[in-house]
């Protein structure tokens, strides 16, 4: 009797074991859809903006804003498989592609919150009269 129950413990334990596995998996697929889609909608927002646009000139500052979101998304999605990889069984080379596509990210990124930066530097200047004043000609007999 006690090996009887020893062995169905044994069967009940390797097989909740087995059941195991696929929970972990789900859980990792459903971790990564949800920061998928996190990282989808960001790139809807943009595409958005640049349909938008119709070929014309992005506003830099808009699109600086925006793209921190994009950014954010791309960062969570990065480090949840970094730290899951194993767990997850995430190729190398999925990782290596998201790392690629968020290095072009906050490279453009950077350069459109640069010259938004300069597009309001220049603003103000303009607005406090801009620059080196001008010396006014001198008036009466020369």
């Amino acid at each position: 009797m006690r090996r009887s129950t020893t062995m169905l413990f044994l069967a009940l334990s390797l097989g909740g074991a087995g059941w195991a596995a696929p929970s972990y998996a789900q859980n990792c697929a459903e971790d990564l859809q949800k920061l998928a889609q996190k990282r989808e909608s960001e790139l809807m927002i943009i595409n958005g903006m640049v349909k938008a646009a119709h070929g014309k000139q992005l506003d830099p500052a808009e699109f600086c804003s925006k793209s921190a979101g994009l950014n954010s998304a791309e960062n969570a999605m990065i480090a949840y498989m970094e730290k899951n990889k194993d767990w997850c069984q995430v190729p190398d080379e999925a990782l290596t592609q998201l790392k690629a596509n968020h290095a072009k990210s906050v490279a453009f990124s950077t350069k459109a919150c640069q010259v938004a930066a300069q597009i309001k530097k220049m603003k103000e200047q303009q607005a406090q009269g801009g620059g080196p004043q001008v010396q006014p000609l001198p008036a009466g007999p020369l």
